[in-house]
């Protein structure tokens, strides 16, 4: 038979009021008496009605969290750093899956708000106007993963992706390579692409190199999308030694491509990755690449959330977490020969 709060009441020997204080936290109840109220509720096997208690106290302790790939290790990261957090603060977690589609997050931030989440982070690689405007009038709290409001109205969690892109640069430009093929995601105008690539131009400029225009391709974020924009750069007949890949992905695409195009990595062509996705360590030869501390993007992202939904911390900012050079055996030093 199921446990009510009036059995607990009785068996405490106190009333139902008393009762309901101690399980929404009210400090209206001396130490002693919650004690023994406690102790019933063990007794008893009282299980409280959260639907119930969520009504009462205007909280849920569950954060929503949209993500654009499930399957990518890359945000799964992310879910654990901020999954580990919230179990040190007993919240709960809803993930949303968006596939980098405008209508899935606008659904899912629908869904989350719906549920009644005390707060929502946004993971992506741009905040259009649009959405972050929603976010904005979401009555739901709001951290963003990946990227920033550069507006400033909303706190965020990231690298300085124009910096990073800048030092791998300039590693690779000491290294003698001058001729390099970048391979981006499709979205050209995201915030994330648009950054990295500010920072290879950087990196060029100050060491007076021209990069070709038409050596820039923009395709899928996948190793298929990898593979296409290899075999379309070796196509073209423009001569390059290095390329910058959008992530990890794209590079293990890119390497399959040119080696069924009888290219030797790193003899024939050099590769760099970004992300440090887990795979890139196993491949032959290691991949050249970027570390971004998503597990750490998640957990940071999830403590500021958190200190929102509990009022303890109202002030806007965007946090820059730090990235590691990770200079493999798939960029060929060019000096040494």
């Amino acid at each position: 038979m199921k446990v009510k709060i009036v059995d607990v009441a009785k068996e405490a020997n106190v009333s139902v009021a008393t009762v309901s204080r101690v399980v929404n936290n009210i400090p209206l109840v001396n130490e002693e008496t919650k004690e023994r109220v406690l102790e019933a509720i063990k007794k008893t096997g009282y299980k409280p009605n959260a639907i119930a208690r969520s009504l009462k106290i205007q909280k849920t302790n569950t954060l929503g969290i949209m993500i654009p790939d499930i399957t990518n290790p890359f945000y799964t990261e992310m879910v654990r750093g901020a999954e580990d957090v919230c179990g040190i603060y007993n919240y709960n977690i809803i993930l949303s899956n968006t596939d980098f589609d405008h209508e899935k997050e606008q659904n899912s931030l629908g869904v989350l708000v719906e549920k009644q989440c005390d707060g929502i982070i946004y993971v992506g690689k741009h905040l259009t106007d649009e959405l972050r405007d929603d976010l904005i009038d979401a009555p739901s709290e709001i951290v963003l993963g990946c990227v920033p409001d550069e507006s400033g109205q909303l706190s965020g969690v990231l690298i300085d992706n124009e910096a990073a892109a800048y030092d791998l640069t300039i590693e690779c430009l000491k290294m003698g390579h001058t001729k390099f093929a970048i391979f981006y995601d499709e979205y050209k105008e995201g915030y994330i692409n648009q950054k990295r690539l500010q920072g290879i131009k950087k990196a060029l400029g100050e060491w007076n190199v021209e990069l070709d225009d038409d050596l820039v391709y923009f395709g899928s974020q996948s190793t298929l999308g990898g593979y296409h924009m290899m075999e379309e750069a070796l196509a073209s007949g423009r001569e390059f030694t290095n390329v910058f890949c959008f992530n990890d992905q794209i590079a293990l695409g890119a390497m399959r491509a040119a080696e069924d195009n009888g290219k030797v990595i790193p003899d024939d062509v050099s590769i760099c990755g970004f992300n440090n996705f887990w795979i890139a360590e196993w491949t032959r030869p290691q991949i050249t690449t970027v570390g971004q501390p998503m597990y750490d993007i998640g957990a940071i992202a999830t403590r500021m959330l958190i200190k929102m939904c509990e009022k303890e911390e109202r002030e806007t900012k965007t946090v820059f977490v730090p990235y590691e050079m990770l200079m493999r055996n798939s960029v060929k030093n060019l000096k040494s020969e």
